[in-house]
């Protein structure tokens, strides 16, 4: 860690009227490599390059990705935030060979005694902020497992010290893996952590087919070692003839000593839990932390209650902080601030929530626009080796397969076709030629898939 020192005091003489003070921050995994970044910075700063470089690089990022919301100025302005601030949390995608630590759910901003989470990483990666970063940066999406496969050996100490097989992924997380969380009980029995992790290595796979991240890269060993862990820590009941997962703490913190938590015992299946009509009427009420708000905008929107789930989105904006589009865990601004994990919740919704954007054999698909948006542009989609650029209006959709000159990700492009729910019609997409269909629901896939997943 190296720093330009900053001065208690600064003054001007009484004939100038302002002045700049530039300081650098370096952070690397080597002194060596410290004081080359820290070198460099300085250089740039002599030279009066350091913004344009800056400011090229985030150019260069939304051009490859960015979302667009027409009709909503503050929607908008509220994803474009979300967009830069779990970017700025995540490696260059240029240079992903190098340590990344996690994502904690402040990043690497503080908030109040207390309110910072100590930069551990929680669930709050792989269920919050990874799955919006994952659909445009596949590179970006490996980083996340990776990390996770870097803490093997302290998730196989965390199952032993327990008594259990396999591995458990700690539920806060450090450098090590080892379970670093301050109270034990959480450690102990918020063991969902497990089923969230490999939920990322599963939409990874569905969105890259990147096979290469399960063998030498040994996410095989991550879903063997969760395995191994939930078969030795569930319970046979002679009298129903049924596995039970006992004694564990659901993501509701509120309560611990719980037998068979729906969350825990999904996540355990490696299965999404579906929202309900009868879900979502019964929690809507009550005052959730706001990215849970996000999850429920989904289920009305699967419902095809766009308004009301837009009503849900507009109270996530009081958790903006003005004017550069923080966000602070609680909307009085107290709590954890550049509050990640709200921000990734906020940005699902939108992604995966307007779109009807879900994965598995295909990427599927069920528009969806609130009366106040008339356009929403997603550019830069990444589903097997392809990028895309999606348009959404009212009354119909237009979809760009971009022109490539070489692989995204690890992940060669894969020949797609649009598969239309209601009517079956095929569309092939070919590079750079726009394609435009009535808005309904329906799928990506490959060009002769064994068959069709309808999500919805």
């Amino acid at each position: 860690l190296i720093w330009t020192p900053v001065p208690s005091t600064v003054s001007l003489p009484p004939e100038q009227t302002k002045a700049r003070w530039g300081f650098i921050l370096v952070v690397a995994n080597s002194l060596e490599d410290a004081k080359s970044s820290y070198d460099e910075g300085l250089n740039l700063m002599a030279t009066g390059n350091l913004r344009p470089s800056h400011e090229k690089a985030w150019k260069e990022l939304w051009l490859q990705s960015k979302v667009e919301v027409m009709g909503s100025e503050t929607l908008s302005k509220a994803v474009v935030g979300c967009m830069f601030y779990l970017l700025s949390a995540f490696p260059s995608i240029h240079d992903t060979s190098s340590y990344f630590g996690g994502l904690s759910p402040g990043g690497l901003s503080n908030g109040g005694d207390g309110q910072d989470y100590w930069g551990h990483v929680f669930w709050d990666q792989d269920i919050w902020m990874y799955p919006g970063i994952a659909l445009f940066y596949p590179k970006l999406a490996r980083s996340v497992l990776e990390y996770r496969v870097g803490t093997i050996d302290g998730a196989k100490d965390n199952a032993q010290k327990q008594g259990y097989k396999g591995l458990k992924f700690p539920w806060e997380s450090a450098v090590s893996g080892r379970e670093v969380c301050p109270d034990d009980i959480y450690g102990q029995q918020e063991i969902h952590i497990n089923g969230d992790v490999t939920l990322a290595f599963q939409h990874y796979l569905y969105l890259t087919e990147d096979l290469s991240m399960f063998t030498e890269g040994r996410g095989s060993e991550v879903i063997f070692g969760v395995a191994d862990y939930w078969v030795s820590r569930v319970k046979w009941n002679p009298d129903d003839q049924k596995y039970h997962l006992l004694g564990v703490m659901p993501p509701d913190e509120y309560y611990y000593n719980v037998n068979n938590s729906v969350y825990t015992n999904t996540v355990a299946k490696l299965r999404y839990l579906l929202h309900t009509q009868h879900s979502v009427l019964s929690f809507e009420q009550i005052n959730f932390p706001f990215h849970l708000q996000g999850m429920f905008a989904i289920g009305w929107l699967e419902l095809g209650e766009a308004e009301k789930a837009q009503r849900l989105l507009e109270k996530c904006f009081k958790n903006i902080q003005g004017p550069f589009q923080v966000w602070s865990e609680s909307s009085d601004g107290s709590g954890a601030v550049n509050f990640l994990t709200g921000m990734g919740g906020f940005l699902q919704a939108v992604l995966f929530g307007y779109t009807g954007f879900r994965s598995k054999e295909c990427l599927a698909f069920a528009p969806l626009l609130p009366d106040e948006i008339c356009e929403l542009c997603v550019r830069g989609i990444n589903y097997l080796g392809n990028q895309m650029d999606w348009l959404l209006r009212k009354d119909d959709v237009c979809v760009i397969l971009r022109e490539q000159t070489g692989r995204v990700g690890n992940t060669n492009p894969q020949k797609l076709q649009i598969v239309l729910k209601a009517s079956g019609a095929k569309i092939p997409l070919m590079p750079g030629q726009p394609v435009t269909f009535p808005r309904e629901a329906g799928c990506i896939c490959k060009m002769d898939p064994p068959s069709f997943c309808w999500l919805l």
